[in-house]
């Protein structure tokens, strides 16, 4: 699974950025997200402070930023 952190401008609500986190990290992402089953594919999710901050610690890079609300995608 690829996972993808895509942050969007809060006020146009256009795509500024997109970072791809670190392949094999599946277990990782799946206990900051909670998930009790595996995700298809083709899912995205909004992110909270908490999550954002635990992804931040796996990508191993400040990424959150005020001007920008974030979602992380699922693709195969």
């Amino acid at each position: 699974m690829r996972f993808l952190v895509e942050a969007f401008d809060i006020e146009t609500d256009f795509q500024a950025f997109v970072i791809e986190l670190p392949q094999g990290c599946d277990e990782q992402i799946k206990a900051i997200m909670g998930w009790k089953e595996e995700p298809q594919g083709w899912e995205g999710y909004d992110l909270s402070q908490p999550q954002m901050q635990a992804i931040e610690e796996l990508a191993g890079r400040s990424i959150a930023d005020r001007n920008f609300y974030f979602q992380l995608t699922c693709n195969v």
